[in-house]
């Protein structure tokens, strides 16, 4: 089995259904339109490429086009590499040179980030010669072919780890990608009624939610660089069951809710995920969006569904702030002291993995896979715990626990403390090293409203809340932190220019 047989099985069962929805230009397609266009233009990738299994680049905001170069890609046996349209042309390059694609499906909007690349392009939003919508018209008709795969063969490089360093190509498999898709069908309860919300790119989180969906019968409704405000409307006139989003999306949803409260009886998953969420935050939504808030737990090494919750689960009292189960098919244990694999409840360590979800290793770099693979368990970075209930909980990355004067802070456990105080709206905390201490423990916060604060008052909170140890030693106040194109605090950019600027 591969991929698109997902796809294919929900084209089956309901070919004249409505599939996709795109907000931006009102079209609408049937599950037998989007195989027809789908497998069309596999065909076209395949002659255009001269590659039966082509290598396929994307470079496109949210759109149809964008959705059926997925499909056609996957119809084919392809291997897809998303490129994130918010990165500099610098990384866009050296990702290109490393997965080398056949072609690249690119919006025109940022045809100038490949203006070095040498190869094959087709663009999503023109009718030009080599466009989607032309090739799609040129292959009508004509199947693909669909060559034979075996599961542990690639078809998907994915690149992370470039905000900390050198980007990582995460090669996963057929098996990896078959294993995610199955265990989001079953953890998040999909089905031919599925309305699902696709706002943040395609490229990343949200695009994983493609073929559960579809797989069930379910419709996805598509919105490219909408605003909190659009996205409010949109899924109050759409009637979304589903979606996925970042925390700094559900936040600024939750600010709208506040400011235009409407109702969403038809909401029952709105999935968090790609970063941690703070617990006032997640009660705020809980309270605005009722029992519907669910999370995701994954990295691009073993992808989104390492543990998680559908809302009626994630909105409970004692689950909130937890990632959630472990997936169907994936084992997650901690490491303990010893240094190997641990299963007993509570104990704080490393956060490990097994199962078909992994990844086949990093592209080219044998040496850093090595490093995070070993005797079948994958190494994620986080430290957390998992309770007598089987409930994993993340305290952080290991490389960002601070050790001062010989005790362990974890900047989660004080940044959860700060962001219960109603003044404060974000907060990072960071070890400094320290002559004294080892390292030091400091933190740079934004303010609900600017001056309604200073250092001394925030110091004061934290000594009644945590005592000295975790309280931070210098903190700053800052107007706003930088984001990353996933919306994320970019958590080395502050602290790299506080450091700079001290």
């Amino acid at each position: 089995m591969q991929p698109i047989d997902f796809f294919l099985r929900g084209t089956r069962l309901h070919p004249e259904r409505q599939a996709v929805i795109d907000v931006g230009t009102g079209l609408t397609l049937s599950y037998g339109e989007l195989k027809m266009q789908a497998f069309s233009l596999a065909a076209a990738l395949q002659a255009l490429s001269e590659n039966k299994r082509p290598v396929v680049a994307t470079l496109a905001g949210n759109s149809i086009e964008m959705l059926l170069g997925i499909l056609a890609t996957y119809a084919c046996g392809g291997v897809l590499v998303p490129l994130t349209p918010t990165a500099v042309e610098k990384d866009i390059a050296r990702q290109l040179e490393c997965a080398r694609p056949d072609l690249i499906l690119y919006d025109k909007d940022y045809a100038h980030l490949i203006d070095s690349y040498k190869g094959k392009r087709l663009c999503t939003n023109s009718t030009a010669k080599h466009s989607v919508s032309q090739l799609i018209k040129k292959y009508t008709g004509t199947v693909p072919e669909r060559p034979w795969c075996e599961l542990e063969e690639i078809i998907a490089i994915k690149f992370t780890g470039g905000s900390s360093g050198t980007p990582k190509a995460v090669q996963q498999s057929f098996r990896c990608i078959n294993t995610m898709v199955a265990s989001l069908m079953l953890v998040y309860e999909f089905d031919s009624h599925e309305r699902f919300l696709l706002a943040p790119p395609m490229t990343h989180g949200a695009g994983t939610f493609v073929l559960p969906v579809l797989g069930v019968g379910g419709c996805l409704v598509i919105a490219n660089k909408a605003s909190a405000a659009q996205l409010h409307r949109i899924m109050a006139t759409y009637r979304i069951t589903s979606t996925w989003l970042p925390p700094t999306l559900l936040k600024r949803l939750v600010d709208e809710q506040h400011t235009q409260p409407v109702p969403f009886p038809a909401l029952r998953n709105m999935l968090y995920g790609g970063a941690p969420c703070p617990l006032p935050l997640l009660n705020q939504a809980i309270d605005c969006f009722g029992p519907v808030l669910g999370v995701t737990y994954g990295l691009t090494e073993a992808p989104v569904i390492i543990a998680g919750l559908p809302g009626r689960l994630g909105s409970l009292p004692e689950n909130r702030g937890s990632a959630g189960h472990c997936g169907p098919m994936t084992r997650v244990a901690v490491v303990g002291v010893d240094g190997f694999p641990n299963e007993t409840p509570n104990t704080t360590g490393e956060i490990v993995v097994t199962g078909d979800l992994l990844m086949s290793g990093y592209l080219n770099m044998p040496e850093q896979t090595s490093a995070v693979m070993r005797n079948g368990w994958f190494y994620t970075g986080d430290i957390g715990y998992i309770d007598e209930r089987g409930y994993l909980f993340i305290k952080g990355r290991s490389k960002d626990v601070i050790i001062t004067g010989g005790f362990n802070v974890y900047p989660s456990d004080v940044e959860a403390a700060y962001l219960r105080h109603q003044a404060v709206n974000e907060c990072i905390v960071f070890g400094v090293p320290d002559e004294t201490w080892g390292e030091r423990v400091e933190m740079a916060v934004v303010l609900t409203t600017p001056g309604v604060l200073d250092p001394e008052a925030l110091t004061n909170f934290g000594k009644q809340e945590m005592g000295s140890i975790r309280t931070p030693k210098k903190i700053y106040i800052l107007d706003s932190f930088p984001k990353n194109e996933l919306g994320k605090i970019d958590k080395r950019r502050i602290v790299t220019s506080l450091r700079d600027e001290n």
